[in-house]
């Protein structure tokens, strides 16, 4: 199945969560960690018109014992301290400007990520995240945090910080 069939599915199964939790029924934003980081597996999904407005390479955490170095498949964990991605539902937060420049902050939504605020997994760019696939090559690794390249974070900034309550949805 491609990554546009899964995102489609997931993206109906998510508007009506939205709709029926109260969250945004616009905008949503998707990571499938099943592909290979080289690849293209970040989505900003526009619910009205069903279809992606950005895809793009997104990294992921890259586990305490090698900060950044460049796995092609994510470990997950939910622990404070394993530098490793969750997956889950989470609510984007506040936008701040920090060490990496402009970034979100994540409340989870589930079991599987309820300590990305606490972890401090963040959404941002990165000056060595890529903007294009560049499989079979690896993108480089984060502490746990969805990391876009900045030109790409800076889109996805345009596209939602006038948004509330968006969610990014990380799945397997």
């Amino acid at each position: 199945m491609s990554l546009r069939s899964r995102i489609t599915k997931r993206a109906n199964e998510l508007l009506a969560f939205c709709k029926r939790e109260g969250y945004n029924t616009s905008i949503a934003l998707f990571v499938d960690l099943s592909l290979h980081s080289g690849r293209n597996r970040f989505v900003v999904w526009d619910f009205e018109a069903e279809k992606p407005l950005l895809i793009c390479p997104v990294s992921h955490g890259s586990g305490s014992q090698k900060p950044h170095k460049r796995s092609a498949y994510a470990k997950l964990s939910n622990e404070d301290g394993s530098h490793l991605s969750s997956v889950g539902r989470a609510v984007v937060a506040e936008r701040y400007e920090g060490r990496y420049g402009i970034a979100y902050r994540l409340d989870g939504l589930e079991d599987s990520n309820s300590n990305l605020r606490p972890r401090c997994v963040v959404l941002h760019g990165w000056e060595h995240t890529t903007s294009f696939p560049i499989f079979p090559f690896a993108t480089v690794g984060s502490f746990g945090c969805p990391v876009l390249s900045r030109k790409m974070m800076a889109k996805v900034d345009s596209l939602i910080r006038d948004e509330s309550k968006v969610i990014l949805d990380i799945f397997v």
